[in-house]
């Protein structure tokens, strides 16, 4: 789950100036540079965490509610198929984020290890 965000964060670092014209134009957002920055920031770092289990239930916080946030300003009205960029994705992404929360990163994250010290 954690390399997923990298990799979308990846995506809106290297066409930023598309993102910003798709928050402020499209989505109609506020401050869209500064929501940009801060979505950048909750992926990159929240992505990290869970990449190598360190924080998890603390880092899926923010991610859920940016993901939350997304399904309703861009994935809602496009239906639940996944090929028409529907709501089918963001809700599988919610419930592993919200299953992150409730148990935990699991035996080989840093979490882990050092509770085990």
């Amino acid at each position: 789950m954690g390399g997923t965000f990298i990799v979308y964060v990846s995506k809106k670092i290297l066409n930023f100036d598309n993102y910003v014209i798709l928050f402020s134009d499209k989505l109609d957002l506020p401050l869209p540079l500064l929501n940009l920055y801060l979505v950048i920031a909750v992926e990159a770092i929240g992505g990290v965490l869970l990449l190598i289990g360190l924080f998890t239930r603390l880092a899926t916080i923010p991610l859920i509610i940016t993901m939350i946030t997304a399904l309703f300003l861009v994935n809602l009205e496009k239906g639940f198929a996944a090929s028409n960029f529907g709501m089918e994705i963001p809700l599988a992404y919610i419930s592993i984020l919200f299953v992150l929360f409730a148990f935990g990163s699991g035996k080989f994250s840093l979490e882990n290890k050092k509770t085990s010290e």
